[in-house]
């Protein structure tokens, strides 16, 4: 059996109060002391949006794409965002916010598998989206676990 999940943590900022994980509790510290080193609020969003903990990841996500001049950073974070919105069934926001991630960085492998991905599944946008994933498996960006799954979504959808 895996060792059990540390104990809850509460920490406390001005008007708020979190649950969070005793793990994460340095992480939150530092971007509370320092909320402007980028790279280091995105790895916590990514910690969090890795565990589906998508109401903790989304603050994160939006002050990197409203404060960050880093192209790649902002692009990351709005197709991240974009995805989330996707998840709770807001497809047209979802895709602006992707579209938006595209305009930043038209190379984005992330984005463009978001978009795909939603495209696929709508029979008015399928054909796009066929396009878009198989423009992306084709990338030597894209790691082999990344190119299987994408490879066997494009295989369900073109049947």
């Amino acid at each position: 059996l895996p060792p059990p999940p540390p104990p809850p943590f509460f920490f406390f900022t001005k008007k708020s109060a979190y649950l969070i994980p005793l793990r994460l509790v340095g992480s939150e510290m530092c971007i509370r002391d320092s909320p402007d080193i980028h790279p280091m609020r995105m790895a916590l969003a990514n910690r969090y949006f890795d565990e589906v903990n998508y109401s903790n990841a989304l603050p994160h996500y939006m002050y990197i794409a409203e404060n960050s001049s880093d192209s790649e950073l902002k692009s990351f974070a709005l197709a991240q965002i974009g995805w989330m919105v996707y998840e709770s069934n807001n497809i047209e926001v979802a895709t602006t916010y992707i579209n938006e991630s595209l305009k930043i960085n038209n190379e984005s492998l992330v984005a463009k598998s978001y978009l795909g991905i939603i495209y696929i599944q709508d029979p008015e946008t399928k054909t796009e989206g066929i396009e878009i994933l198989n423009s992306v498996i084709k990338s030597e960006k894209l790691n082999k676990k990344d190119k299987k799954f994408i490879t066997e979504i494009l295989e369900n959808y073109e049947k």
